[in-house]
């Protein structure tokens, strides 16, 4: 993979979309083995924003939802249904059958928002020095980031309900 790489407003990033040879990137398995989540969360889990669940409830997607719970926090969360292999169970003959509806997470990925590092980007095949394209193309991504990171801190700040 190439470094992630920032010049003159652009970002040497063109995500692939139904061209990627992962149209969904499937269970993830995080950054290192040095990070962890304080409730030992997996890192495949793909945790619902209360904005999600609405959404997902309006698109009559709620079959698609699990409930998990938080012992750190002694509450419940949203999140989605996976497989035994930890494959999202909205992921459907090799393609994502909710894109147009998709959660939060997925909307950010491959961005995320580190505390010490800033914008940070988990390995994906768009990254590349061949293609370079305009940072403002990827807005809603880091939207998407920027709303998870918020989730978080609500979530542990006890703001947060089910």
């Amino acid at each position: 993979m190439s470094k992630v790489k920032i010049k003159d407003g652009k970002i040497n990033f063109c995500c692939k979309m139904s061209e990627c040879d992962h149209s969904c990137c499937g269970p993830f398995g995080g950054i290192t083995n040095e990070l962890g989540s304080i409730d030992n969360r997996p890192f495949e889990e793909i945790v619902l924003t209360n904005e999600d669940y609405e959404r997902f409830y309006n698109a009559g997607l709620l079959h698609f939802v699990e409930r998990g719970y938080s012992e750190a926090m002694k509450k419940e969360y949203y999140k989605m249904a996976l497989e035994e292999d930890g494959t999202c169970k909205a992921f459907i003959n090799g393609m994502c059958s909710i894109n147009k509806d998709k959660p939060t997470l997925c909307v950010a990925f491959p961005f995320y928002f580190d505390m010490f590092s800033g914008l940070c980007a988990i390995e994906c095949e768009g990254f590349t020095d061949n293609a370079w394209s305009d940072l403002k193309n990827y807005e809603g991504c880091f939207e998407g980031a920027k709303k998870m990171y918020e989730y978080w801190i609500d979530f542990y700040s006890d703001k947060t309900t089910k």
